[in-house]
């Protein structure tokens, strides 16, 4: 049995490079998360740790950061925060692991996929937290807002931002293949990026919203507000936020579909 040859840091940057246009325009990973992460993948396959491991890493990681933020009194306010950029950082480095030792396989797929419920329980934790915590809130207090209010507005965060990713998912496997076989029919070329070929006012727009609804940026603005002692207002902006974006797709999906249904596409042949 030959033995392992351990990557050099330089070759873990190069495999990288087919994620760097996927994460260009996603500026907390950019420049917060994923820096760090290449010495430590050089570091954990040193030490034998495998991709399905961290996955599992990131996921203790996520459960402790949400035991800390529930956690009656605020000594674990601060801990359940580091626990999820942990949480996050273990997620950078399972897919780099299985990428940079060949190892990529249908069950790290699968881990990576199932901690999918750290994200789906994350605004509701939030609201329970600032309903707990009054010096979380800025202005629910002084509008004389009832604290309780916030775990009806974490709940129904979280609920839009889940069906959100549902409508998409959904779009994946039932509309997407024949609506690009419709934009080819249009003659419509696919593009490299989303952003490609379009206007300045709508790539700012196409940013802001692709950052605003990866949980990078919400743990770094959860770390803000808690320093600030606003995360009622956080709360609020994602509840927008969140209900805004599954309108959105909603309303564009159901649209792509009904052109795909009257052109035709994907009926049996009678």
């Amino acid at each position: 049995m030959g033995e392992i040859k351990y990557p050099a840091l330089n070759e873990i940057l190069a495999v990288h490079s087919s994620r760097r246009e996927y994460e260009r325009y996603l500026f907390v990973n950019r420049y917060i998360f994923r820096p760090p992460s290449f010495p430590a993948i050089w570091l954990l396959i040193r030490l034998g740790l495998t991709s399905e491991t961290a996955s599992w890493l990131s996921g203790l990681a996520a459960l402790a950061g949400f035991i800390c933020l529930l956690w009656p009194g605020t000594p674990l306010l601060w801990p359940g925060v580091f626990f999820l950029f942990l949480f996050n950082f273990f997620d950078c480095l399972d897919g780099g692991i299985a990428r940079i030792m060949r190892t990529m396989n249908p069950y790290g797929r699968f881990l990576d996929s199932i901690m999918w419920w750290a994200d789906m329980l994350f605004w509701t934790v939030i609201g329970v937290t600032v309903w707990r915590l009054p010096q979380l809130r800025l202005i629910g207090d002084s509008l004389w807002i009832s604290p309780r209010v916030w775990l009806a507005v974490g709940a129904l965060s979280a609920f839009l931002a889940a069906y959100a990713a549902y409508l998409e998912s959904v779009f994946d496997l039932a509309l997407r293949g024949h609506w690009e076989t419709l934009q080819r029919r249009e003659g419509a070329l696919p593009t490299s990026t989303p952003i490609a070929g379009k206007s300045g006012p709508e790539v700012f727009a196409r940013v802001l919203t692709h950052n605003l609804r990866v949980r990078e940026t919400h743990y770094f603005l959860l770390a803000a507000v808690c320093a600030i002692g606003c995360a009622d207002l956080l709360l609020a902006f994602f509840l927008a936020v969140n209900a805004a974006a599954a309108i959105f797709l909603l309303f564009v999906y159901c649209r792509r579909g009904r052109r795909i249904y009257e052109a035709g596409l994907g009926r049996p042949d009678k």
